[in-house]
């Protein structure tokens, strides 16, 4: 019985542990937050270098659509990204959301 249960054990960890390190995850903008609060996280997520905002100007791979939902999602994912990917670093005052479904979109890639 113990080598069936050993057996067992192992599969699982060669099979189901992989799986759960592997889950991606992304930070977007919640669609009920207001304007204002979203272009306040483009301003605090552009400002010092935090975020590489270039990809979210006219021209960039990421401008279009042309709003500040769509801005602030590209944005509050870079910064998610390069602080960790915790919780507290896609709060953003209670406006971001932890998706595990990637958002990009024709050229524009989320990390």
């Amino acid at each position: 019985m113990f080598p069936q249960l050993t057996l067992i054990f192992l599969f699982s960890l060669v099979v189901i542990h992989p799986l759960h390190v592997s889950a991606k995850t992304w930070c977007v903008a919640n669609s009920s937050a207001a304007p204002n609060q979203l272009q306040a996280n483009i301003d605090y997520a552009c400002s010092e270098g935090k975020v590489d905002c270039v990809k979210i100007n006219p021209g960039g791979v990421c401008f279009d659509p042309d709003t500040v939902l769509s801005h602030a999602s590209f944005v509050m994912n870079d910064f998610y990204q390069n602080h960790g990917s915790t919780e507290e670093s896609c709060n953003f005052s209670g406006t971001g959301q932890i998706v595990t479904v990637d958002p990009s979109y024709g050229s524009c890639v989320y990390t």
